[in-house]
């Protein structure tokens, strides 16, 4: 399996992830489009092909990670 096909997400995929960071980025006043909002995304990204398939559990986990 390649790199790009463990990345691929679906269109129901791709509105957990986002509405998390959306919610993430107001959260903490951060934009999308900057250091922290994409480093975010990342995070996000990869919490949620780890296991955390809602929104809720991906913020959940972002929030231990910072501390919140």
């Amino acid at each position: 399996m390649s790199f790009l096909s463990d990345m691929a997400l679906e269109q129901g995929e791709i509105e957990v992830v986002c509405g998390a960071l959306e919610e993430w980025c107001e959260e903490t006043r951060t934009t999308l489009d900057s250091d922290d909002g994409r480093d975010a995304a990342t995070v996000m990204l990869g919490l949620y092909k780890t296991g955390h398939e809602t929104k809720t559990s991906i913020l959940e986990a972002m929030r231990r990670v910072n501390g919140n």
